[in-house]
């Protein structure tokens, strides 16, 4: 993905990098492209908890399902458009991520649903993952704005060692129930 508000620019580095074997698309929204590949990690932290709880494929879907939305409000509220989210860099990189077991994030999900600690994860994984520090962000963000961020604020609750991951998963399912489609508007 190239993303630049120069469309000559952008095409240009398209066309450079694209090949037989390797497509390049572009858009010109810089700022919901970076976003996109940040905000999916607080995501796969929650995919691997998922699959760690053996919540089964319909749960890991629904949970996907309203990930989309909350980045997307995210995004919005900091500038990006909404229909950056619908692409490469917005959901295809959330299914990447998310369905991945070699994705750090998911590990570091997949760990705490085992019991690990974070630290063990950690130093299992050898490096970082991204979305432990996103997460912090995204809730100084989200108080900022007044951002609904549901899941991610449950993964920062999780990494910090404020809640379990059964408990993160009893917290979201209570919530308040309402419209399907009414957080994108």
């Amino acid at each position: 993905m190239v993303a630049s508000e120069d469309v000559v620019a952008a095409a240009k580095v398209q066309e450079i990098f694209s090949s037989d074997i390797f497509r390049v698309y572009s858009n010109q929204d810089p700022i919901g492209t970076e976003l996109g590949g940040t905000l999916k990690n607080v995501m796969a932290i929650a995919s691997g908890v998922c699959d760690g709880l053996q919540l089964g494929t319909n749960a890991k879907s629904a949970l996907l399902t309203r990930a989309l939305p909350e980045m997307i409000r995210i995004g919005t509220e900091l500038g990006a458009s909404r229909e950056t989210f619908f692409g490469l860099s917005g959901l295809g990189d959330l299914i990447a991520t998310c369905y991945s077991p070699l994705s750090r994030n998911y590990r570091v999900g997949y760990g705490l649903s085992e019991g690990k600690t974070l630290e063990q994860i950690l130093i299992e994984l050898g490096s970082t993952a991204e979305g432990i520090n996103t997460a912090n962000v995204l809730i100084e963000l989200a108080q900022k704005h007044r951002i609904a961020i549901p899941i991610s604020r449950q993964v920062y609750q999780l990494i910090n060692g404020e809640t379990t991951p059964q408990e993160a998963v009893k917290e979201l399912m209570a919530r308040d129930l309402k419209a399907e489609f009414d957080v994108l508007s």
